[in-house]
């Protein structure tokens, strides 16, 4: 695809187009790629809002199951504290699916800037695009309004894709665009351990519940 043609999906039509194009363009106009582009970041940054919004609901009760775990053991209530502590577990496997969405969005916004400052398909947009989807499913049960606008959001980068390579189609399955993808992932899974770790405290094992006990009732005479 020459520049003059790639600048055209870019920027959108010019007034070089034919009486037939001007009438298709004019009853159903495409958006120009950078505007689609544009579009796309402003959507994600909304969906990663929600996702802060569901893991600050998500770090409150696990607070408060957190304090709730510890008190049955000092209590010495080892059945209570267990099914607490189960309960805690599946808050913070929620937690990390959440976090590690949060930020492959964010390295997914990253490439679309980048996308749309250089133009450069191949490098950026259809990683992203690969990466989108792919992180969307995390969210298919547990979130699916945000899964939902997440798929609209990557079926419309391919179209605003399709439209910038029309000549030299982009392989979303290329070997390149798949190890891109799939490092966009790898990296928010680390950030979202990390994250995890500083967020959400150690909770204490059962087995250390005679440590807490005796913690918690210290000798009022050993205390002077």
């Amino acid at each position: 695809m020459g520049l003059e043609g790639w600048a055209k999906r870019w920027s959108g039509p010019d007034n070089s187009e034919t009486i037939g194009q001007k009438i298709r363009n004019f009853i159903n106009p495409p958006p120009p790629v950078r505007n689609q582009i544009i579009q796309a970041i402003y959507r994600i940054q909304g969906q990663i809002s929600k996702l802060d919004y569901s893991l600050s609901k998500l770090q409150s009760y696990d607070r408060m199951l957190f304090e709730r775990t510890v008190n049955a053991l000092v209590e010495g209530d080892k059945a209570k504290a267990t099914m607490y502590a189960n309960e805690v577990a599946e808050v913070r496997k929620m937690a990390k699916i959440i976090i590690t969405v949060k930020y492959a969005l964010e390295r997914v916004r990253l490439r679309l800037e980048t996308a749309l400052i250089f133009g450069d398909v191949n490098a950026n947009l259809a990683p992203a695009v690969v990466a989108l989807k792919q992180v969307a499913g995390y969210l298919k049960g547990m979130m699916p309004d945000v899964f939902t606008e997440l798929m609209e959001i990557d079926e419309a980068l391919q179209a605003a894709m399709m439209q910038m390579t029309a000549q030299v189609p982009v392989a979303l399955d290329s070997t390149y665009v798949t190890e891109e993808a799939q490092k966009i992932l790898k990296d928010a899974s680390i950030v979202a351990e990390q994250r995890l770790k500083e967020h959400f405290p150690e909770l204490p094992t059962l087995e250390k519940e005679h440590e807490v006990a005796r913690t918690a009732h210290v000798n009022p005479q050993q205390e002077k």
